[in-house]
């Protein structure tokens, strides 16, 4: 019946206030991701495309607006206790799941009804956090309910989910609890593994929760109404959404397209409305660059897969001869100490200034370095080797005088070749394991300084695997103490540069460009930040 009324209503105000209808609204809005996400499950889903599209077909307790402060979401409002460690939200009483009609065909009518008008309690926020902590469930973002009572033990000693720090007395009131006084949690709530879930309707897709649009329920601005994984997502406004804003696009289309190239083209006639361009990318004619993200660090990176360059030595000799100022300052390229890039932050301090100078750089010897390298071959049983290393044409000059050093430091039991490519080429060929040394970008999809470290647990850029690197990781997500938060990813950061994993030479910025038809599209220093309900077109 809610649902017929605002049909009614929405009909008549189209009617008679057609003319007050904001400028550019109505429109849609097109967005290329480098590829289709892999699951649009908040509590599992950990790539940066699957964090844009949850960031605006979902929305959780409290969300930001245009200026990156906190704003209702879910939640009318919230008390905190006095030490800090108690919030209290009230949820507002008329929002609901969008479910897909799609979803008619596959499980009926009747089941169609049902969660077409279900209500958001506070009980899909307790079953999502459960569901985030549950061992189970393998939430790459779980350490981020880590502050929250019981959830490390939950996660790592099999405590029962049920005892987690996060209760609902009733529909809409939520109590959690933490661990200690956190002062970001406001700020986590927004992120992708706290948005809430419906478990009847987690239960019912039986696996298949936020694989396709026909098996997820969204209460955002948008909700997903097609999703072809080799081409697009099409997220349409959803008119139920009850959030603090109104959703000025009709719908927002995500296109799947890996080339920056491609894409440029694409924001510069206009068939795209926003990018994230990486620094070698130059700003499309029609566009106007709204913000920089310093989130990327360029500089050596070595493959430790490759037989070769799996021998620490080999790696550490290379660094160890390294002369840096062969890599002269540009604009567009300011030396860095650290490979964690510049956005990344620790609460809401950036991680870099916090650390300062204090970064454990490989100092350059060439003696220990030579020294170093016959060790490395003779682990290796060789007496030379031959390397290759991938390099972008506007450092081709640079990289051929360190060539020299190398071999003048390493002897004739060395052999170097140099292969131009596009920053493009280089970023396919790391990606697909196909290098021995790259000089390229390392960029971080997370704002986080943590969670950025965190992935290079897993599959990483330079096919890195490290017990001890992991328990350090391990310990760092376990903590939520700023000062031990400092220390972990300062000792996961050195760890790598000491191992001479990366060689890091300069810290560059990405640019947020938008074409000179619209405005409106928030951008807050990560592409998981992108939102588009202000988005506006004036074609």
């Amino acid at each position: 019946m809610k649902r017929l009324i605002a049909a009614v209503t929405a009909v008549i105000l189209l009617l008679i206030c057609s003319s007050c209808t904001p400028k550019g609204s109505g429109k849609s809005i097109a967005y290329p991701l480098s590829a289709s996400p892999a699951t649009l499950d908040p509590q599992y889903a950990n790539d940066t495309n699957a964090m844009v599209v949850i960031n605006n077909t979902f929305e959780g307790l409290v969300r930001l607006d245009a200026s990156g402060d906190i704003i209702p979401g879910i939640a009318k409002s919230w008390s905190i206790s006095p030490d800090g460690k108690t919030y209290t939200f009230k949820l507002k009483k008329d929002t609901e799941w969008f479910c897909p009609t799609a979803l008619k065909n596959e499980f009926g009518e009747d089941f169609y009804k049902r969660f077409s008008s279900e209500t958001v309690t506070a009980h899909d926020f307790v079953f999502a956090f459960q569901r985030a902590v549950m061992p189970e469930t393998n939430s790459p973002n779980a350490h981020r309910l880590f502050v929250i009572e019981n959830a490390y033990e939950i996660f790592y000693n099999n405590y029962s989910e049920n005892l987690l720090g996060a209760t609902a007395p009733d529909n809409h009131t939520l109590i959690i609890k933490l661990t200690e006084k956190t002062d970001d949690f406001l700020e986590r709530l927004t992120e992708s593994v706290f948005m809430p879930c419906n478990e009847d309707f987690f239960n019912a897709m039986n696996g298949r929760y936020g694989l396709s649009h026909k098996h997820i329920l969204c209460n955002g601005p948008f909700y997903i109404s097609s999703w072809d994984s080799e081409t697009s997502l099409t997220a349409k406004r959803n008119d139920y959404y009850a959030g603090e804003q109104e959703v000025m696009p009709a719908s927002v289309v995500f296109s799947f397209d890996p080339s920056k190239e491609s894409v440029a083209k694409k924001i510069s006639n206009g068939s795209a409305t926003a990018a994230l361009l990486p620094p070698d990318c130059p700003i499309p004619e029609n566009c106007t660059a709204i913000s920089e993200s310093e989130n990327s660090v360029l500089g050596f990176v070595f493959n430790c897969a490759d037989p070769v360059m799996s021998v620490a030595e080999l790696r550490l000799a290379m660094c160890k001869s390294i002369d840096r100022s062969l890599f002269p300052e540009t604009s567009t390229a300011i030396p860095q100490s650290g490979f964690v890039p510049n956005s990344c932050i620790i609460g809401s301090d950036a991680f870099r200034e916090q650390v300062g100078s204090q970064t454990q750089k490989i100092e350059p010897d060439l003696t220990e370095a030579a020294s170093l390298w016959q060790k490395g071959l003779a682990s290796l049983g060789q007496n030379s080797v031959q390397l290759k290393v991938l390099c972008p044409e506007w450092l081709d000059s640079s990289v051929r005088q360190q060539l020299q050093i190398w071999q003048k430091t390493l002897g004739i039991s060395i052999g170097i070749t140099i292969e131009n490519l596009s920053p493009e080429e280089i970023s396919k060929a790391v990606a697909s394991d196909n290098y021995q040394i790259a000089l390229t970008s390392i960029e971080s999809h997370y704002e986080n300084a943590g969670d950025f470290l965190a992935s290079f647990t897993s599959e990483n850029i330079f096919n890195f695997k490290s017990a001890s690197y992991e328990s350090i990781v391990a310990d760092l997500l376990a903590s939520d103490n700023y000062d031990d938060l400092i220390a972990g990813c300062f000792n996961a950061e050195n760890y790598i540069l000491q191992n001479a994993v990366c060689y890091p030479l300069y810290s560059r910025s990405s640019r947020f460009v938008v074409h000179n038809e619209a405005d409106g599209i928030t951008f807050l220093g990560s592409e998981a930040s992108v939102c588009f309900i202000d988005a506006k077109r004036y074609d």
